[in-house]
């Protein structure tokens, strides 16, 4: 299954630097990672891909530039469909909400956006 593949194409189509899981050393600011969890169903035909909940933190500097990167991803996410990964079908994004934070030992701004995407 190319679930995995299909939202790393989705969140790399959007303007922003977006990494699976861990972000580069070297980066310079603002930028997100993101994490999923896939629930899969069972059906006559074998496994089946439904929901994918995707986690996106994003990062940065200052609070304005956080913001702003995250208002950018909800947009872009919020109610997207197509065909990703030329075999995955994305029915529709769905926002689900978001927390703020502050980690002083790195001094940067996050904002973590919570996404459920259904597949058909």
């Amino acid at each position: 299954m190319s679930i995995r593949k299909a939202i790393y194409d989705l969140l790399n189509d959007t303007e922003a630097d977006v990494y699976p899981l861990i972000a580069p050393q070297e980066l310079t600011d603002p930028y997100a990672v993101y994490s999923t969890r896939i629930e899969y169903i069972r059906s006559h035909d074998g496994v089946e891909v439904n929901e994918a909940y995707v986690t996106v933190q994003v990062y940065a500097n200052t609070l304005a530039t956080c913001i702003a990167l995250a208002d950018s991803l909800s947009a872009a996410l919020e109610g997207a469909s197509g065909t990703y990964d030329t075999t995955e079908t994305l029915h529709v994004g769905l926002f689900l909400g978001e927390v703020d934070g502050y980690f002083s030992d790195i001094d940067k701004y996050m904002i973590t956006q919570d996404y459920l995407f259904k597949f058909i």
